[in-house]
Order: C-alpha cells, then sequence, then structure tokens
C-alpha cells in the first residue's frame, strides 16, 4: 500500500482542529471525517494522477 499524503494532511487536520478552541472546529472536523470516510469508501488517493504522472517521469 502506499502513502497517500492527502489522507494523511487530512488526518493531521483532524488533530489540529480538534485541539483548536474555535466555534467552528466541529463544523471542519465533520466535513474532514466526510472527506476520509469518502477516500476510505472509494479506496483510492486523491492524488493519484499527481502521483502516476510524477512517476513515468
Amino acid at each position: 500500500m502506499k502513502t497517500c499524503y492527502c489522507r494523511t494532511f487530512l488526518a493531521v487536520l483532524v488533530i489540529v482542529f480538534a485541539w483548536l478552541n474555535v466555534p467552528w472546529a466541529n463544523i471542519a472536523l465533520t466535513v474532514i471525517g466526510g472527506l476520509l470516510v469518502i477516500l476510505g469508501i472509494i479506496g483510492t488517493c486523491c492524488c493519484a494522477s499527481k502521483c502516476e504522472d510524477k512517476k513515468d517521469v
């Protein structure tokens, strides 16, 4: 399994927003969590096309 930097970035954002004390942090966590669920269901990385382009060069 290859490393997906998009998922890693989203996971870091979840940690950051969990510790931030801003009123819209709950909304941000919900949106990020939804994106992670969608990426998990699809089973692909959001930057797969970019990674393949760099791999061919």
